[in-house]
């Protein structure tokens, strides 16, 4: 068994490791046909969860406290209704990053350079097996993402229609003699995974509101059932800037373009775009590896595991009216405008990370650094929205939010669950990025003949000792004692005599 984290690259050798260490079986059809229909483990010896990846991942005590909050905090309750607890975590940020999106209007102030506005921004993954039920994530995203949907529709309709007169205007002179047609100037906020570089920024640009005197774009969105097919949708065609956008999405950060088509949009932008992809742990080693893992995609990531646990029940739990509070919920948010107070959150996020990066230098360990510095950015991004929904009669009636000890906990949780995720799945890839990083950027130091010249220096020399030393004439030595006194390598004591500061040149 492989120690420690296992990653998706790992998962696909344990899986082939296990099936060649598979022998024939020497068990009767009968004697077969009871194991395979027992809920005892085989006599190999095998213990319950020595073949489960995800065992080192305190699934247990994550899914015991999302129950307790589903208490307290609206919508969980709905949300959680008959999925697996081990499911629970990827639930919790999938629903997060899409109420999140819906607070795009709203803004905060971070502890570490407060002086920038920042938004919710959310680049989730959310990776499972085949048939491990990432269904109901599309499910999910279907009622909460139903604000910008039904906002886009007109907006596709008003493209349509531009698009089918510029095709008439091709084929009928009737239509030729018509005013002439102006492209409609629309910030479609949803996108497929098939979208035009160009559309997609024209969309985004022309996604503006004025908020409070102030203009704020609008984030884009995008979802896809299958990470593969977002993955190949970037290697060609129109979309081969995606990747680029993906990684200044997390920080909103500038790009720009200016091409001689005529039909770019030229300038700076930019970038606003949250994202949820659910895929395979191949999509995700397809989508970010050892080769590629410098980019810095991994830590804006939030990847979070679906296990494949449970069985279908015959009869589910109902909860009456349960996807009516989902998105009544979703509109609501989908109202918010305006700065979230957030002081406690950012205390809590900076106790936590300063605790945590402590025992990384402690350890001298770079690579747990990494993985460490964007985790806070998602404590506040996944506990804001329901924080904001438990709150919510104190949030439309003063505009702030008194946060309690059981805000900060699952501030806190949403850390813990990005962070041990973050090991799970990077951790032996940042690792190794820094091993290989340290063997081929190291700068050898080469011993010159004038180093070792000066290391045969007494510490107190004069004049003629520099000469035999380095066997030069006397004005090479002025020149060459002088340089060092100015650099402050060596100091005169007196006239003709000078000592050392220093053991070696620099």
């Amino acid at each position: 068994m492989l120690k420690g984290p296992i990653f998706p690259i790992q998962y696909l050798e344990v899986c082939a490791e296990s099936c060649k260490a598979r022998k024939p079986s020497d068990k009767s059809p009968e004697q077969a046909s009871r194991i395979a229909n027992s809920t005892e483990l085989p006599e190999r010896g095998m213990t319950k969860g020595e073949d489960d990846i995800y065992a080192t991942m305190p699934l247990d005590k994550w899914a015991e406290e999302l129950l307790e909050m589903s208490e307290y905090y609206p919508c969980m309750k709905e949300l959680f209704i008959n999925v697996h607890p081990h499911k629970l975590p990827a639930v919790l940020f999938s629903s997060a990053a899409l109420f999140g999106t819906l607070m795009t209007r709203a803004w905060y102030h971070f502890w570490f350079a407060p002086k920038i506005i920042r938004r919710l921004n959310y680049c989730i993954f959310i990776i499972g097996d085949p048939g491990a039920g990432k269904h109901l994530i599309e499910e999910f995203y279907k009622i909460i993402a139903d604000p910008m949907i039904q906002a886009d529709q007109c907006l596709i309709d008003a493209v349509n229609r531009y698009k089918e007169g510029r095709t008439e205007r091709t084929t009928s002179t009737k239509a030729q003699k018509g005013e002439a047609l102006k492209r409609p100037v629309v910030g479609i906020r949803v996108h497929p995974a098939r979208t035009a570089t160009g559309e997609f920024i024209r969309h985004m640009n022309a996604a503006v509101e004025t908020i409070q005197g102030m203009p704020l774009n609008l984030h884009m969105f995008s979802f896809d059932a299958e990470l593969d097919n977002v993955t190949k949708q970037n290697k060609g065609g129109d979309w081969k800037d995606r990747e680029v956008l993906e990684l200044k999405a997390f920080h909103n950060e500038e790009d720009g373009q200016m091409y001689a088509n005529q039909e770019s949009v030229t300038g700076m932008f930019n970038v606003y775009w949250n994202f949820i992809y659910t895929g395979t742990p191949y999509a995700l080693n397809r989508k970010v590896n050892q080769r590629n893992f410098g980019t810095g995609m991994s830590t804006r990531l939030a990847v979070i595991p679906l296990p494949d646990k449970g069985t279908a029940q015959r009869h589910q739990e109902v909860i009456e009216g349960a996807d009516e509070v989902i998105r009544e919920w979703a509109y609501k948010l989908d109202k918010v405008e305006g700065e979230l107070p957030i002081e406690p959150l950012n205390d809590e996020t900076y106790d936590w990370q300063t605790s945590h990066m402590e025992i990384a230098e402690f350890n001298g360990d770079k690579a747990d650094r990494t993985l460490l510095k964007r985790i806070p950015y998602y404590g506040i991004g996944i506990s804001l929205p329901f924080i904001l929904m438990r709150h919510w009669d104190e949030w439309q009636e003063h505009r702030t939010l008194t946060m309690d000890d059981r805000d900060k906990r699952l501030c806190r949780l949403a850390m813990d669950i990005q962070y041990k995720c973050q090991k799970f799945y990077f951790g032996e890839m940042a690792f190794n990025y820094f091993a290989n990083q340290n063997k081929e950027f190291v700068q050898r130091r080469r011993t010159t003949r004038y180093d070792e010249c000066f290391r045969k220096l007494p510490d107190e020399f004069k004049t003629q000792q520099f000469i035999n030393c380095f066997g030069t004439s006397q004005p090479t030595a002025w020149k060459a004692i002088n340089r060092f006194v100015s650099e402050g390598i060596v100091k005169k004591v007196k006239y003709g005599t000078y000592r050392k500061l220093v053991q070696e040149l620099p």
